[in-house]
């Protein structure tokens, strides 16, 4: 069987009609690609001379798309904001820094210390009383433990980001946990309980002008579910509305998405020649948008195809053409993966000679991929104890300070206390004085 990628990004039905219809859709989403490239470098360039205040409020709203567009850039950001709140005393910065912190760290397989980072936000935003990013902080919580496959505590990080949303009544904040929910459920095959998270969260997003990209990803889990089930029409179905919805983003990579859940589906449904169009089609347009991480994914999806499908040359052919891919742009990971299926192949049509050539390939990509994933971690691990050294300092220095003011309260609430004494002394002193001189008179 063959063991195709997942997406949560779908496409469309090939008719001219339809064709129209998304050439249609691709050209509105370019001139909305454009506006939006346009606001975030507005944030960018308003962020440099914003105040603390303004800082967090842009951090908070931009965070996301920068990743998007080049992740390791929010260092910059982040350390930006850690510096400005460690200069102002501000303990809202700094945890805002750490919130932000957090997806690069797990993009480097440090989970751990992304826990460690949202923890420290939370304990802020629970002294703060600040229910939204409470639970926003406990949503990219859930996040970080579905990626390692814990679903069951992914569960209990979404229930409490639900908690706090509601009590923030930001119903907005509440859906974000409600579409992570629908996520849990289809893992742990809750389907009824995934489809009404589902239906609320696209009803929410229509009803509120929702974005177009949450309401893509919205019919692309729903084609998930349907495909769980076996049930392909429906599948394709919310896969093609999915892409339909995708395509306004603007994003080459949404059609080729698109494509390849169709492919699926049509796979699993046994309509061979159909999925072979669909993987075909998916590589085309990632030829076109020339991300070469994505091409050689493609290659890898057609040599899965032709190994279900029993075409083994057709497959070896594909597997090497990712392996190049990925040589060209010196990805370990993409080579080691494809070079596995061709092991597999040469393993199973009983040709020892050419699968050792290629063990030996694995071993020297394995050595390389360990020497590259230690120091990525070593780097990230360093950006993150330098912010916790630096946070140390600067969290011990506030807290100084509050002592400090607390002691000088104090010792003005006791300086007047001794002042008050004396007066009171004085005062009877001079009565006594004034009682005894009358009665002498």
């Amino acid at each position: 069987m063959a063991n195709f990628y997942k997406f949560a990004f779908i496409t469309t039905k090939t008719n001219m009609k339809h064709s129209k219809i998304l050439l249609f859709l691709f050209l509105l989403c370019s001139f909305g690609n454009l506006k939006s490239q346009e606001d975030i470098n507005k944030q960018l360039i308003e962020y440099e001379t914003a105040d603390v205040d303004h800082k967090i409020a842009l951090f908070f709203f931009f965070y996301n798309k920068v990743r998007e567009i080049e992740k390791d850039s929010i260092l910059y950001y982040v350390k930006d904001l850690q510096k400005v709140g460690i200069k102002n005393k501000r303990e809202d910065a700094i945890a805002m820094a750490n919130f932000g912190l957090a997806p690069y760290l797990q993009e480097n397989s440090l989970y751990d210390e992304a826990i460690r980072k949202l923890n420290k936000a939370a304990e802020y935003y629970k002294k703060a009383e600040n229910d939204t990013m409470l639970a926003d902080t406990y949503n990219a919580l859930g996040n970080t433990v579905f990626l390692q496959g814990k679903i069951d505590k992914a569960e209990m990080f979404y229930t409490e980001s639900a908690k706090f949303a509601k009590r923030s009544g930001e119903q907005k904040f509440l859906m974000l946990s409600v579409f992570n929910m629908a996520r849990v459920n289809i893992e742990l095959e809750r389907y009824d309980d995934a489809y009404s998270e589902i239906d609320s969260y696209v009803q929410f997003l229509k009803k509120n002008d929702g974005s177009i990209r949450m309401l893509a990803a919205a019919y692309g889990l729903l084609g998930q579910l349907y495909l769980n089930q076996k049930d392909y029409v429906n599948a394709i179905e919310n896969f093609t509305r999915s892409m339909e919805y995708g395509l306004t983003v603007g994003s080459m990579k949404t059609v080729a998405n698109g494509y390849t859940n169709l492919a699926i589906v049509e796979f699993f449904s046994e309509n061979y020649d159909r999925s072979e169009q669909y993987f075909q089609l998916a590589l085309a347009y990632r030829l076109k948008d020339n991300d070469k991480y994505y091409i050689a994914e493609s290659y890898y999806n057609l040599g899965d195809f032709y190994s279900g499908v029993n075409k083994m040359d057709s497959a070896l052919i594909n597997y090497q053409r990712s392996v190049d891919v990925g040589e060209s742009f010196n990805n370990h990971i993409v080579q080691k993966d494809a070079l596995l299926q061709i092991s597999g192949i040469y393993e199973t049509t009983s040709k020892p000679h050419l699968q050792i050539e290629v063990l030996k390939k694995i071993i020297e990509i394995q050595g390389k991929i360990n020497k590259q994933q230690h120091e990525k971690e070593l780097a990230a691990l360093k950006i993150s104890y330098d912010q916790s050294f630096n946070e140390a300092l600067s969290i011990g220095g506030v807290r100084e300070e509050e002592l400090k003011s607390k002691l000088g309260s104090y010792n003005s609430i006791f300086n007047n206390w001794i002042l008050l004494s004396i007066i009171c002394v004085l005062g009877l002193t001079l009565l006594f004085f004034f009682i005894k001189k009358k009665n002498k008179g």
